[in-house]
């Protein structure tokens, strides 16, 4: 993972967790281990995998980062588009299980730590979800990734 300007694509390791503090308190965490593939295009970086839901086909899921701000695409069964930029509100859409809803995301922090030396990184995007105004979860993401 070089910080340079050169395209660089690469197979890695992808660790995903959340945990989601929902409205009412109540807290809900997911974990998985894929594979993926970390890429660096221009003045962008990509983090690429695919989510394995419960009883769905899998959901690919496309991390895009530049500068300030994340940007995520997910598409198969679930089909979402949602931007992050700290301290601001974006809005985003959702597309599945039989619901269609636009929302907001009001973003507290995103951070990308990367350690060129060993080839690895870690991506971590804390935000609150409001579906017609109503927040419906506090959202803390890691993604850690490593070259496979």
């Amino acid at each position: 993972m070089a910080d340079n300007q050169k395209d660089i694509k690469m197979p890695i390791r992808v660790n995903f967790q959340s945990e989601i503090i929902h409205a009412n308190n109540e807290r809900e965490q997911v974990s998985f281990n894929t594979v993926g593939q970390y890429y660096i295009k221009g003045q962008s970086e990509y983090i690429v995998f695919a989510e394995e839901l419960e009883r769905q086909e899998k959901v690919h899921c496309f991390y895009k980062i530049n500068n300030q701000e994340v940007r995520l695409k997910r598409s198969g069964d679930i089909k979402m588009s949602q931007s992050f930029r700290a301290g601001e509100t974006t809005e985003g859409s959702y597309h599945g299980a039989g619901a269609i809803f636009q929302f907001e995301t009001e973003t507290n922090k995103v951070i990308l730590m990367k350690d060129p030396n060993k080839n690895r990184g870690s991506l971590q995007l804390d935000y609150k979800l409001k579906i017609q105004d109503d927040i419906t979860g506090q959202y803390l993401i890691t993604i850690n990734f490593e070259e496979e």
